[in-house]
């Protein structure tokens, strides 16, 4: 099997090899956090914008299963037990907003991205799960959101078994994520916006003056910087490193050759509490990933992209018993991504200093979440008016 990611059959847009100058804003990562960080700053009137990233091709924007699904890492009831009724529906719509976000930039920018607005499926493969989600599915729709159950037969038609239900929302979605990261970042090259890679960067630190950013090149200093660095940002900031905000973990996804016939449920869909996703792509391939709660360690604390051979045999095992697809499954592609396990379970947006900022730590939902993300930070950097409220949830200097 190939250890690339499939969607890195469209090649990912690298930077300029020029030397990086001072600047206004500096914004560090160029995956889905640090584009649209430099998407809303520009929409909202900043010019003077550099983007900076040392290996686009390890990014975990190129590297995650495409789901923009509605929701967090915690089931709703799990949610409302530990942030209260109101806050948990003010962090759902959060999601929600999100995600329509990334509709209407896509729709405005005309990107030609694959984007399809399937509906996701959270699919119980025992009892238990069951339970979890059809209380998940009551509260969903007492606090106004879609949200339906669906019975285990309806499920079987669609070419799954030993399952026991599904929530479904329909308004999540799936795109190619190397094809929205290249369409938003040609748009932010006409705009101006400046971009280098490969370029190291080894230390962002501030003083009254300046935020320093220290890089292969040497040291450059701007008015202000934004870490967008997701799992890597223990490694280039000492705020992450002394709180211990961030811990880094390995994901690793599958995907097969095209199949002959139509699967019947294409859309994203996950298993096991979330630790099994899956997807159908545009080209009819099955892309499955997740596993790693299985396996000892949990993948937790590394940056190395290696392949675990028991998590891949995990996979291989779940499609065998799970999924009725009649034909041979031929298996073309392996790879892994490195995330970021945030503390919290939400992403940290907001400042970790006077003029360091941060939008990083999306617990593996990073496509569903930073683009709306990007937006709130933006707000907060040009001084317009933002929900505090959801703010003071995500904001990083709060722990």
């Amino acid at each position: 099997m190939q250890e690339r990611p499939y969607w890195l059959e469209f090649p990912l847009m690298k930077g300029q090899k020029g030397s990086v100058q001072d600047g206004d804003v500096v914004i560090i990562g160029s995956g889905f956090s640090g584009l649209s960080v430099a998407y809303w700053l520009q929409r909202f009137g900043m010019r003077d914008i550099t983007i900076i990233d040392k290996d686009p091709d390890e990014m975990a924007s190129a590297r995650n299963c495409g789901h923009i699904i509605h929701g967090t890492v915690e089931s709703m009831p799990a949610l409302q037990a530990l942030h209260g009724r109101e806050m948990a529906r003010a962090i759902w719509r959060f999601s929600i907003d999100a995600c329509e976000g990334i509709a209407e930039t896509i729709h405005e920018l005309k990107l030609n991205c694959g984007y399809r607005r399937d509906g996701y499926y959270v699919i119980a493969i025992d009892a238990v799960e069951r339970r979890e989600i059809q209380e998940s599915v009551r509260l969903l729709n007492e606090l106004g959101f879609q949200s339906d159950f669906i019975e285990a037969e309806a499920l079987h038609a669609r070419g799954l078994r030993h399952v026991c239900g599904a929530r479904y929302e329909s308004g999540s979605a799936n795109a190619h994520p190397v094809q929205f990261r290249n369409g938003l970042l040609s748009y932010l090259l006409k705009q101006g916006v400046k971009y280098y890679s490969p370029v190291a960067v080894l230390d962002v630190s501030e003083d009254s003056e300046h935020a320093i950013v220290r890089t292969s090149q040497g040291e450059r200093r701007f008015t202000s910087a934004v870490l967008a660095t997701n799992a890597y940002s223990p490694l280039v900031n000492q705020y992450f490193r002394e709180r211990k905000l961030i811990e880094p973990f390995k994901g690793q996804i599958l995907c097969s050759q095209t199949l002959r016939h139509r699967f019947g449920i294409r859309a994203p869909h996950s298993f096991d509490h979330g630790y099994i996703y899956a997807l159908v792509t545009e080209d009819n391939r099955l892309m499955i990933g997740g596993w790693r709660n299985r396996v000892s360690g949990r993948e937790y604390g590394t940056y190395q992209l290696d392949r675990n051979h028991e998590i891949e045999a995990g996979l291989l095992d779940f499609v065998r018993k799970h999924y009725s697809i009649d034909e041979e499954l031929r298996w073309e592609y392996s790879w892994t991504g490195i995330m970021a396990a945030s503390q919290t379970g939400f992403p940290f947006i907001g400042p970790i200093g006077y003029r360091l900022f941060t939008c990083s730590g999306y617990t593996g939902h990073g496509f569903s979440w930073a683009h709306g993300s990007a937006k709130l930070l933006a707000e907060i950097l040009c001084d317009r008016p933002y929900d505090k409220k959801i703010a003071s949830y995500f904001n990083p200097r709060a722990f």
